[in-house]
């Protein structure tokens, strides 16, 4: 079962389909129960993300800092020895990976053998980062800055907080969301302040929003329910939407929806 779906046609229409919705909810229909598992990992979760084939990538903070978790329930270490101080990382569906590093400030592009192929200077203590279209975006928690890897100068957004939350992204769109603020976000466009903080997701064409015991969908409809062992505070999807991976920063469990 997978609900409506609702195009993207811009930043503001979204935002306002959403604002509506979220206040004037609509019938909802029966939500949908997905075959759920848990991965329990070996450290506190600094960020995780699974890919079209449905491996599940955790970035932890000590050696190995990432490991891949196979469907076939094999599990792939990767040191990642440049990397001192990870704080978050995204998946390059065609490369490998990017992860950031709070301590040196600098973001890595990682080959699929876990070398670095290069990296950039941020602003300082980097942390979220994800790919939307061509642009490479990550936030800054020295300033709480959101910007484009390439274009440094390019600020998408000044935030109020810390810079502590996810960034997540679909076609040329970004979600960041937080404790305290969230975002929907287009290089080319002003963000747009999305209607309550918690965690936000672009799954797809969808933007779906992450409640303690259910996925919401853009028009305000329970689409998933979360089984018992709920309270993750951060969620991310495959680029095709089919598969979401639940967490919480510190927590040392994954809950994988399919």
């Amino acid at each position: 079962m997978k609900p409506a779906r609702l195009p993207l046609c811009g930043n503001n229409f979204l935002f306002l389909t959403v604002l509506l919705l979220f206040i004037c909810p609509i019938s909802q229909a029966e939500p949908f129960h997905p075959e759920s598992s848990y991965l329990t990992v070996p450290e506190e979760i600094i960020d995780a993300e699974i890919d079209m084939e449905g491996n599940v990538h955790i970035l932890l903070p000590g050696l190995p800092h990432l490991l891949v978790y196979h469907p076939d329930e094999t599990v792939t270490e990767y040191d990642l020895q440049d990397v001192m101080l990870p704080g978050g990382f995204c998946v390059d569906e065609r490369w490998g990976w990017y992860v950031s590093d709070e301590l040196s400030g600098k973001i890595f592009h990682i080959d699929v053998a876990g070398e670095t192929a290069e990296y950039i200077d941020s602003r300082g203590r980097p942390g979220d980062i994800c790919i939307a279209g061509f642009a490479i975006l990550y936030v800054s928690k020295a300033d709480g800055i959101i910007s484009s890897m390439k274009e440094p100068a390019d600020i998408l957004v000044r935030l109020e907080g810390s810079g502590n939350g996810q960034l997540s992204a679909s076609g040329n769109l970004a979600v960041y969301s937080s404790d305290t603020e969230s975002y929907l976000l287009n290089q080319y466009s002003t963000p747009d302040r999305l209607p309550g903080p918690g965690a936000w997701v672009l799954s797809a064409d969808e933007l779906m929003a992450l409640r303690s015991d259910s996925i919401l969908s853009v028009n305000g409809e329970e689409v998933f329910l979360i089984p018992e062992r709920g309270g993750f505070r951060r969620i991310s999807c495959s680029p095709d939407g089919n598969r979401y991976v639940l967490w919480s920063p510190g927590r040392g469990e994954v809950l994988i929806l399919r």
